[in-house]
């Protein structure tokens, strides 16, 4: 009885310590996928801020370079720069918090993008960046605005 007890004992370790490594593994995992996250959200704000702070100077041709994939065909920099220009110019800018959309396109996430102007008015335009295997692309074309 006390052989059958000691196997017991030791199966029973056993599946306790499987049970523990199964909830380790997975919360590493689950980890792992917040920080990727993080990491997506803060290179995607990154590339936007650089692409606003390139349009607020008037550098259109930088920053047609950084257009999303999906924006490119047919689109070339001087339609972007024609683009660009149509729009008022803004002083400043402040990017709120994204929305984001996955689909078999891609995953997107949509910034809305505070434009302040220098007659002190003010606009919110929403601006998608592309989350592609390069690095993220934004997404800016008068179709994506709408």
């Amino acid at each position: 009885m006390v052989l059958l007890a000691g196997r017991t004992r030791r199966r029973l370790l056993l599946a306790l310590l499987l049970v523990a490594c199964l909830l380790v593994c997975w919360k590493a995992v689950a980890w792992q996928g917040e920080l990727d996250q993080r990491r997506d959200l803060s290179e995607a704000e990154a590339a936007l801020t650089k692409y606003l702070e390139r349009v607020r100077g008037s550098d259109y041709g930088a920053a047609y370079q950084q257009l999303c994939s999906d924006v490119l065909p047919d689109y070339t920099a001087s339609d972007h720069a024609a683009f660009l220009r149509e729009q008022q110019p803004f002083v400043s800018f402040s990017i709120g918090e994204p929305t984001q959309s996955t689909g078999i396109d891609g995953t997107y996430l949509t910034f809305p993008v505070s434009l302040a102007y220098a007659d002190q008015s003010t606009s919110v335009v929403r601006v998608a960046v592309g989350m592609e295997t390069g690095g993220p692309k934004v997404c800016d074309h008068y179709d994506w605005r709408k």
